[in-house]
């Protein structure tokens, strides 16, 4: 999943034999390439055009993950059109789960609720 320009000589030399012998996995990482700069850039207007390309030509697992994204269009379009990020919250249920684990259930609910009211170092 390199860059391509990122690749010794060698190391692309190796990859150019096995997208040979698998003509499918070349596909596959383009179609993954695509995806990328897609969701990096924030480019929601070629995500239709990708998916669909995705369903006609792709292999099997990335039909599967394009069908899937269609379960949840709407979702995946606001992740790459809306400014708003879960990233925050998703870090304090990593807190917290780190904080409940360390204690391996000795510890009571009242310094679990102190541990997690507490602010972080």
């Amino acid at each position: 999943m390199r860059h391509p320009d990122t690749l010794t000589d060698s190391k692309r030399d190796q990859l150019d034999s096995i997208l040979d012998a698998c003509p499918d996995l070349g596909t596959a990482r383009d179609l993954a390439h695509e995806f990328s700069a897609i969701a990096r850039e924030r480019r929601d207007q070629d995500l239709t055009s990708c998916m669909t390309r995705a369903l006609d030509q792709g292999p099997s697992p990335v039909q599967g993950f394009a069908a899937f994204l269609q379960n949840d269009w709407d979702a995946v379009v606001n992740g790459l059109t809306l400014p708003w990020s879960s990233g925050a919250v998703e870090g304090q249920v990593t807190r917290i789960k780190l904080i409940k684990r360390r204690s391996y259930g000795r510890a009571s609910f009242a310094l679990l609720r102190t541990l997690v009211l507490a602010q972080p170092p």
